[in-house]
């Protein structure tokens, strides 16, 4: 699957982006909205607690495969639904294809994809069995190293908006607060994440008592360079959106979506219909997976 960074990164950004402390003022009211300070205090805690509580689900991903194809159209196929068991270590968390085009993998197909992670996974715990404490803590001190320049891309698109609350409303028959965000015109990005944010205004919608993002939707008011490698450029116009539901008691992502067109090499133009859906969320620990696959210890 083709790697696209700036655009997967951009969606959460946003999401976090919408659920920080706002820099406007609230639109008149019929009611008073919650004050500000206080609401955003709370939004605030939920979001630090958003990748733990998902790191410790398994879930069902089903999206389009983001390629280009000679008509010119990005995402467009085949659509793929995987299996995704996540692992503390990013690049050890399996995605494991169950289907293809609406067409589910055979077993076989489905049990070398079993066979070869296994393999990888093995490795990887007699490698980590067998280090010493220096080899530890310089793995531990990368692995944290790596997770804090990810906050401080995420930190610094945040840094490209002003944000306002302009009201109450509902969301899927939830009662919400809405914040718009909109670039700063003296912001100056030193990252992808950074520069493909400022290009995005937009607004979401909070729950007012449980202080969740539940709904993200943002617009290119630019255009923008990409650096996912094909795309040169995005036009203005392109649009994001990013939904949270609650799913047993807990908040989780249920669906992403990017459509615009841009630029290929420069001179080709290029359509970008990428989605994602979340489903069937369930409690997961690494140590289940062997059983979670049906293939014991």
């Amino acid at each position: 699957m083709a790697r696209m960074r700036g655009l997967t990164t951009l969606l959460p950004a946003l999401t976090v982006a919408a659920g920080l402390l706002a820099t406007g003022g609230a639109s008149e009211q019929s009611l008073p909205l919650p004050d500000r300070d206080a609401f955003f205090a709370e939004v605030q805690k939920r979001l630090a607690s958003n990748d733990i509580i998902q790191s410790r689900y398994s879930y069902r991903q089903k999206s389009t495969e983001l390629k280009l194809n000679p008509f010119g159209r990005m995402g467009t196929g085949p659509v793929l639904v995987h299996e995704v068991y996540p692992h503390p270590d990013d690049k050890l968390t399996y995605r494991r294809l169950v289907e293809r085009d609406g067409r589910p993998l055979s077993g076989a197909e489905i049990a070398e994809q079993d066979r070869a992670y296994l393999e990888r996974l093995e490795e990887w715990n007699r490698r980590t069995a067998r280090e010493g404490e220096s080899a530890r803590r310089l793995r531990l001190q990368r692995a944290k190293e790596g997770r804090e320049r990810d906050e401080a891309r995420a930190r610094e698109a945040l840094e490209m908006f002003d944000f306002a609350i302009a009201g109450r409303d509902t969301w899927d028959g939830q009662p919400a607060i809405i914040i718009t965000f909109t670039p700063r015109p003296d912001a100056r990005p030193r990252t992808r994440e950074g520069r493909i944010a400022r290009a995005f205004s937009g607004r979401a919608w909070i729950h007012e008592h449980e202080y969740e993002v539940m709904n993200v939707e943002a617009t290119a008011i630019d255009d923008v360079s990409f650096g996912f490698g094909i795309i040169a450029k995005l036009h203005q116009g392109s649009s994001a959106r990013f939904v949270r539901r609650r799913m047993g008691g807990l908040w989780m992502p249920v669906e992403s979506r990017f459509e615009g067109t841009g630029r290929a090499l420069l001179v080709r133009r290029v359509v970008i219909h990428f989605w994602r859906e979340y489903s069937d969320y369930r409690p997961f620990e690494p140590d289940e997976l062997p059983a979670r696959l049906g293939l014991g210890r």
